[in-house]
């Protein structure tokens, strides 16, 4: 939801805005999909009962 509304900053007519858009964007979807999903379920793994 958060980088569908930065990303709709990518269709106005400023450059700078839709630069600044498409990076969060980017930032938020490579947050959610790398960071959140991978690693931390590898730190999970890594850590074992100590995570809790």
């Amino acid at each position: 939801m958060l980088a569908g509304t930065f990303a709709a900053l990518g269709s106005l007519p400023l450059v700078f805005a839709a630069q600044l858009g498409f990076a969060v964007a980017f930032g938020v979807l490579l947050d959610t999909m790398i960071v959140r999903s991978v690693l931390v379920t590898a730190l999970t793994v890594d850590v074992g009962r100590w995570m809790w």
